[in-house]
């Protein structure tokens, strides 16, 4: 009797213990009464949300924002991969968007606790990569295109072309995936960008290499460079270039007749997350139109918050890569994925054409 009333008491303890191993301080997941966690871990490229952002939901939450920053969506996705760390928000760019969905890395977000999403304009959502709005909720988007400062480049860049120009031998910032690269070359060769035989893999990586002594780094977030002149043409983000003008009035920025790409990223919730609902409530509170006004003051991309857009301040409406004709927007295209094969062969004439 008493070993039955020892063993039963035993497994009540292993039952309990397990349940409070497997609480993770944020009951939505455990499908009970939602709860704030008192940590949410963010991953987030840098330069994309002002401190101020950040310690106004610590303060009016309670909630610790562990925030790091990546650079480039390959080295976001390796991190959300190896579940070293359990991110609850990550912001991908629209094709790792469709990579993670395909490879079951997300969480489907419940939209409940984000009532702010209606702010969010209809031409972004039903996008290609999330169709049935199960994954993500738009951040900011832009356009991959060209960087200029006017003061050393009197003429406005028009072609993918003009980065090859011997004048600027040391000049030039390239972005640092290779898909973005290879997506650029394949424009200037006319190809398709996102369907490249090996062939035409091979052949772009050779125009790479061509570039390769005007090329003074590989940076996704070069602004700094551009501000300190240390850059005066680039493939980048058009945001890059937006937040570079706002200290240096000679930044420019244009999109290529070979059409230049258009993106957005966006925020989801990785399965290693052990705080979604709490995530949830930090989306809704970064969808607020005078918070969403703040992230485009700090960096300002193209914001898919209609009701932030209506208040933002002139100077931010009219910053470069923000208003473009309907025709040189259509030309632009969106960025869609290698499969597997292709996307090691890519990578690897990359890494080749680098060290040339």
């Amino acid at each position: 009797m008493k070993k039955s009333f020892v063993f039963a008491l035993f497994s009540l303890l292993i039952v309990l213990f397990l349940a409070a191993c497997g609480s993770n301080g944020d009951s939505d997941n455990a499908g009970g009464e939602q709860e704030l966690s008192d940590e949410l871990i963010v991953f987030n490229w840098s330069e994309y949300i002002p401190q101020e952002v950040i310690d106004g939901f610590e303060e009016e939450y309670g909630v610790d924002v562990v925030y790091s920053t990546y650079n480039s969506n390959h080295e976001m996705l390796t991190k959300v991969q190896s579940g070293t760390v359990a991110y609850d928000l990550v912001f991908p760019s629209d094709y790792y968007v469709k990579q993670m969905v395909d490879n079951d890395l997300l969480l489907e977000i419940n939209f409940d606790n984000i009532p702010n999403y209606e702010n969010i304009a209809n031409a972004w959502r039903n996008m290609p990569f999330d169709a049935e709005n199960k994954f993500s909720v738009p951040f900011m988007y832009g356009y991959d295109g060209i960087i200029y400062n006017k003061k050393y480049i009197k003429e406005a860049p028009t072609s993918w072309e003009d980065l090859w120009n011997p004048e600027y031998a040391g000049k030039l910032v390239l972005l640092e995936e290779s898909k973005e690269v290879s997506n650029m070359v394949q424009q200037l060769l006319g190809n398709d960008m996102n369907d490249p035989t090996e062939a035409q893999l091979e052949e772009g990586f050779e125009r790479v290499k061509e570039i390769m002594p005007n090329v003074l780094a590989f940076d996704a977030a070069p602004s700094s460079r551009f501000v300190r002149e240390e850059a005066w043409i680039g493939h980048g983000y058009s945001g890059s270039a937006a937040t570079a003008w706002l200290k240096n009035e000679d930044i420019d920025f244009v999109l290529p007749e070979e059409g230049g790409v258009v993106w957005l990223d966006a925020m989801v919730i990785p399965k290693t997350s052990k705080n979604k609902y709490t995530a949830e409530v930090f989306i809704d509170y970064l969808l607020r139109p005078e918070v969403s006004v703040k992230l485009s003051e700090f960096i300002p991309y193209g914001n898919p918050n209609e009701a932030a857009v209506e208040i933002l301040p002139d100077e931010i409406k009219n910053s470069p890569g923000l208003n473009f004709p309907d025709e040189v927007i259509e030309r632009t295209e969106w960025n869609l994925p290698l499969d597997s094969d292709r996307t090691q062969y890519m990578n690897r004439l990359f890494q080749e054409a680098k060290v040339e």
